[in-house]
């Protein structure tokens, strides 16, 4: 068993795919809301306090929901921090449900509580390491099997207090083992995936050296073409006329045109002449990237183009300075291709990105990939 793969959460490591979409929390909240509204509507006679058990799912279909809205596009990474509040409202809703099960007639297995808890455990399975859902799960099968026997020991139970325990924990258990399970299957085979064949590897900075030179040999080439005929029409007449040197001064202003602006030209600007590439970048904030981010930026760029199924379409990046320094990057795809076909095609060029540079989200509604470029430091090249 690998290590790492319990140590990182499924959202994490493949940010693109349909595990982590916004829908999944609010699925599971309204799956609650059905199991626990119908439990509570065939039950709401054996007990005085059925209003306890509405508040309680209430809690929990808002901490679903409080967990959609904090992993929607371009929000922060999901993490223990944010996971504390789902998990305090899910204890609040168990601690009222046991208050509404106190001296009714219900029996334990017809409580709703235990199956509430588990779908706020599943909820957080996609942004959390197995380690964090083990944590979750142990934590809240503990508070259930406790709150189980506050709410239904007594003398005229049928069932003795181990067993109360067990069949309100179980749930819980349950719901744990298989979320656990789902985040590690999820995440080893995801981390094989990727050091495995299936993952196409980033140009190495040599390849791109030469993909850069290619294109310079290119743009020589066509300034040569246009001084060439001139001077072999000079050796051919043996004679500099008046309009020989009208022509070669105008020969000079282009020539001198072009090798200022190729020597203006960003690394990225080269890529764009290989087309369908469109680059904003006033500053030249391009040439402030280190090795790195220039392979694997320049990687994802040239995959996407000649990917044969995004031959219609184009990439818009545009670069902006920041006040402290750093540089944002809004990278647009223009590609009329499904959103599974379009995660695929960026994930493992994605994941190569992540690595190197900060706050990296993707926009699947409007299929926009930003990231923040630090400022260069005495670290980077």
């Amino acid at each position: 068993m690998s290590r790492e793969a319990l140590r990182v959460s499924p959202q994490r490591i493949d940010p693109l795919s349909w595990y982590t979409r916004p829908l999944v929390p609010i699925s599971f909240g309204a799956l609650a809301l059905v199991v626990a509204l119908s439990t509570i509507a065939a039950t709401w006679n054996l007990g005085d306090r059925g209003w306890l058990d509405v508040v309680a799912i209430g809690l929990i279909a808002f901490a679903c929901l409080l967990i959609q809205v904090w992993t929607r596009p371009l929000r922060p990474e999901f993490g223990l921090r944010q996971a504390l509040v789902p998990l305090g409202l899910a204890l609040a809703g168990l601690v009222l449900s046991t208050f509404s099960a106190m001296g009714s007639d219900m029996l334990v297995q017809h409580w709703w509580a235990p199956v509430g808890v588990g779908f706020i455990i599943a909820t957080l399975g996609p942004f959390s390491s197995v380690r964090q859902v083990l944590c979750y799960g142990i934590t809240l099968s503990v508070a259930t099997s406790v709150c189980a026997y506050y709410a239904f020991a007594g003398p005229d139970e049928v069932w003795p207090p181990v067993s109360l325990a067990f069949i309100a924990g179980s749930a819980v258990v349950v719901a744990t083992v298989a979320t656990a399970t789902f985040c590690f299957v999820v995440v080893s085979s995801t981390q094989k995936l990727l050091i495995g064949a299936g993952t196409v590897p980033p140009a190495s900075e040599a390849a791109s050296e030469e993909a850069a030179r290619r294109v310079e040999r290119r743009t020589l080439a066509r300034l040569g073409n246009r001084v060439a005929p001139f001077l072999e029409g000079i050796a051919a007449a043996g004679e500099v006329t008046a309009a020989d040197r009208a022509l070669a001064g105008q020969l000079a202003r282009q020539l001198r045109s072009d090798l200022v602006s190729q020597a203006n030209r960003t690394w990225l600007d080269s890529i764009a002449l290989f087309g369908r590439i469109y680059v904003v970048d006033p500053d030249n904030r391009a040439d402030r990237m280190n090795s790195a981010q220039r392979t694997a930026l320049r990687a994802l760029l040239m995959g996407v183009i000649d990917n044969p199924a995004a031959a219609i379409g184009s990439l818009f990046i545009e670069l902006r300075g920041e006040d402290d320094g750093s540089t944002a990057v809004a990278l647009s795809l223009d590609f009329s291709l499904p959103e599974g076909r379009r995660a695929m095609m960026l994930a493992p060029y994605y994941l190569t990105l992540q690595t190197t540079v900060e706050s990296l989200s993707w926009d699947p509604s409007r299929d926009l990939l930003r990231f923040q470029v630090p400022a260069r430091g005495d670290d980077q090249d």
